[in-house]
């Protein structure tokens, strides 16, 4: 493939991540406040527990979706289908093993979640039920989902995407028909394990159609192969555990030692962090398999553009959107979900969204970390955040509350992606870090700020009564972005301005 195209797979696939991404956004958008007014605080804060706590099981993946997409992607460059094919027996014989301990987990966790979290007993049958029937969703996610690596590591990134949006449409309107008939926590959770089943059915469907030279056998279950599988997603499955208890721990704390009620109002807060993250994400994700096609092709200088380029745009997109919600934070929840989740709510969002920027930051360099294969000191330094993360926020919870929950969640992440991330980055990569936090944070920060001082000084001086006012008055301010931008890389837009093809060859040229 030329440099053009891949630049062109790059900024396709970033695309159409983006648009599942806000697909996904402005449908949870409005659900949300549906979904806590037919369900209340209480409820509510349940299903939130339910989910939180079955999210931990999905660390029995692994980190074989991971390797699956590297593997693929690898040896699909080089036309290698048999190697291809034993990564993916491998995984998928793993995963129905996980699969089984998943459901067993399940049934464990539904017997003991009353005793330890704090729920009023006419809701013990509910929460226990919801905790199984969410752990068998969990089951089929994690036995099928292997495919779905498949076609990220082919670069299909519209079936992927076409697949995510479905589910959050089916999702959606499955969860509208359910509560709008007061079915409650228990229906929900079945409507969402039968959109699971079907659309993993449409995935292993279309990844054989896609990927005919993919055979599946237990010959392939050789320890060779697990060997060399396992040592990349050993140190997937080690991210992914400090990831889970660093991103998902809180609500599990609030509702230990606070209430289920209080859950609610943290996690209408957080809620908008998992978007800011999946934003950035919705691009960051295209870098995996690209980084690892160029290291198969020993292609050094296409990395260093990529990291460069690729941190610029992502934060460019990214920090606007975290200006927004940092400035206007309890005008928008207030108006979005209820006066009352204005104040609490919005500081949690506002706590943690100075972790979340500098996340983002790195996020691209993250993506090409994990594609390279040199991810074993991440897992370490990942390991430490995840262990001062719980300690901080079990200890502030107790004196601060909800928001001591979110400073013992910044505070360590901080300084792994302030200190650690950048200069990793640059000595793996083989860039000078003045040069890459100049190029791809800087530049970027500062060309986005004047925006950011607009949206605090509409906040302080500018009424709004409405959901659509509080949007008209954010679009009205946009055309600032798009000047600052134009500022700080006048160079960038000149060039693209006198040669309409320069922004892919140039902006995104790797």
């Amino acid at each position: 493939m030329t440099n053009k195209g891949r630049a062109r797979v790059l900024i396709t696939g970033a695309f159409l991540n983006w648009t599942a991404f806000a697909v996904a956004a402005v449908v949870s958008f409005f659900l949300s406040p549906f979904i806590v007014r037919h369900l209340g605080n209480t409820e509510y804060g349940i299903w939130v527990l339910a989910n939180s706590s079955i999210s931990y099981m999905a660390l029995l993946d692994l980190g074989l979706r991971g390797a699956v997409t590297h593997f693929v992607a690898k040896h699909s460059a080089v036309q290698n289908h048999d190697e291809s094919s034993k990564a993916v027996s491998v995984a998928l014989g793993f995963r129905l093993l996980i699969a089984l301990v998943v459901v067993v987990a399940s049934l464990g966790l539904a017997i003991v979640s009353t005793r330890v979290f704090k729920m009023p007993p006419e809701m013990w049958s509910a929460a226990r039920w919801s905790i199984v029937i969410v752990g068998v969703n969990l089951a089929v996610t994690l036995a099928f989902g292997v495919f779905a690596g498949v076609l990220t590591g082919l670069q299909r990134f519209d079936i992927v995407s076409t697949i995510a949006v479905a589910q959050t449409l089916l999702g959606a309107g499955g969860t509208v028909w359910v509560l709008n008939r007061n079915y409650g926590i228990v229906p929900l959770a079945v409507m969402q394990l039968i959109v699971a089943v079907l659309l993993s059915g449409i995935t292993v469907a279309v990844c054989f159609r896609l990927y005919p030279q993919l055979q599946i056998k237990a010959r392939f279950l050789s320890a060779t192969v697990v060997k060399d599988l396992w040592k990349y997603s050993s140190y997937l499955f080690i991210i992914a555990l400090a990831g889970q208890i660093v991103y998902y721990t809180d609500n599990l704390v609030v509702g230990a030692f606070l209430s289920a009620e209080a859950v609610a109002f943290y996690a209408i807060g957080g809620r908008f962090i998992e978007y800011f993250a999946q934003l950035g994400a919705s691009l960051a994700q295209t870098f995996l398999p690209l980084a690892s096609n160029l290291a198969s092709r020993e292609q050094s200088d296409q990395l260093k553009r990529l990291l460069l380029h690729g941190t610029r745009v992502a934060v460019l997109v990214s920090l606007p959107v975290a200006w927004v919600l940092f400035f206007r934070s309890h005008t928008f929840i207030g108006l979005w979900m209820g006066k009352q989740y204005a104040q609490p709510s919005g500081d949690v969002l506002r706590i943690l969204l100075l972790s979340s920027a500098a996340i983002t930051c790195n996020r691209v360099g993250a993506n090409l970390i994990l594609g390279l294969g040199k991810h074993k000191p991440f897992a370490l330094w990942q390991s430490c955040e995840a262990v001062a993360n719980l300690a901080l926020s079990i200890y502030l919870v107790r004196r601060m509350g909800i928001y001591g929950v979110a400073w013992g969640t910044v505070f360590p992440s901080l300084v792994s992606q302030l200190l650690i991330w950048p200069n990793y980055l640059s000595k793996t990569i083989g860039i000078p870090v003045r040069q890459y936090l100049w190029s791809g944070w800087i530049r970027p920060a500062l060309a986005t700020a004047p925006f950011g001082f607009v949206c605090f000084w509409i906040d302080q001086h500018w009424g709004t009564a409405t959901l659509a006012r509080f949007f008209l008055q954010t679009v009205f301010v946009l055309p600032i972005l798009p000047a600052g931008i134009a500022l700080f890389f006048w160079r960038d837009v000149h060039s693209q301005l006198s040669s309409p093809d320069s922004l892919l060859r140039r902006t995104l040229s790797f």
